[in-house]
């Protein structure tokens, strides 16, 4: 007898499933060679621009995001996202396609990657300081949870 899990799809699933993106393999992205602007919150993850973004829900989170055009670059950029072992999503959002990667993963990548690490840690500081009070409320419960983001941020270089 085969039993299946009850799990929800990610959105990311049903459009693979959807429009036959299963098995695609990515060779190189147009945005693989650019390097980030000079922006404080952009993170470059497997050659790909994301952007972060703080979350209002519930209990407030942290997302790294892309925003593209047509479909079939966003689920390239999700595969090759998940080929490094992330679990990215893909939205519709206007006339744009959202790939985002949470929190989880951007801690994951931080522990990895120390440039990720300190931008991650100066978008926090950035929005504690300058953001709203909401923003400070969520960047301030994120820097608690994770505090060796604090001590990037603080040590000097």
């Amino acid at each position: 007898m085969v039993y299946k899990l009850k799990t929800e799809k990610r959105s990311i699933d049903v459009l693979m499933e959807r429009y036959g993106y299963n098995n695609v393999k990515v060779e190189s992205l147009s945005h693989e060679e650019r390097n980030c602007r000079q922006v404080n919150s952009c993170v470059v993850v497997m050659g790909i621009e994301m952007y972060l973004y703080l979350v209002h829900g519930r209990g407030g989170s942290l997302f790294a995001r892309r925003r593209v055009r047509n479909l079939g670059e966003a689920l390239a950029i999700a595969n090759r996202l998940e080929t490094v072992g992330l679990k990215p999503n893909v939205v519709r959002s206007g006339y744009y396609y959202l790939v985002y990667i949470v929190t989880t993963d951007l801690v994951k990548l931080a522990e990895k990657d120390e440039v990720i690490r300190k931008t991650i840690a100066l978008y926090l500081i950035e929005k504690v300081k300058n953001g709203t009070p909401r923003q400070r409320e969520i960047a301030t419960k994120i820097l608690k949870r994770h505090p060796f983001l604090t001590l990037v941020a603080s040590s000097p270089s």
